[in-house]
């Protein structure tokens, strides 16, 4: 709430996504290239307007923090794409 809010109040587009939806290619769910096409559609196709957006990746800290060994190169890979 409070991050919608301040985009509100500084008028730019915003996106929140569960980050537990995501991986690396996108092929089983989806990928960082799905959030800048939602920040696109939120700013109505304004490029300008997206550059300055915000975008809020829910639950992060609980994809970093899973251990379950077969999740691990996915999991790094999808952080990559999300600091890219």
């Amino acid at each position: 709430y409070l991050m919608r809010h301040l985009a509100d109040l500084v008028g730019v587009p915003f996106v929140k996504a569960d980050a537990t939806k995501f991986t690396e290619t996108g092929y089983a769910g989806r990928d960082a290239e799905d959030l800048v096409r939602d920040l696109l559609r939120a700013a109505d196709g304004s490029v300008q307007l997206a550059q300055y957006g915000i975008v809020y990746v829910d639950e992060i800290d609980k994809v970093c923090a899973d251990r379950s060994g077969d999740r691990d190169g996915f999991r790094r890979g999808t952080q990559a794409t999300f600091l890219k």
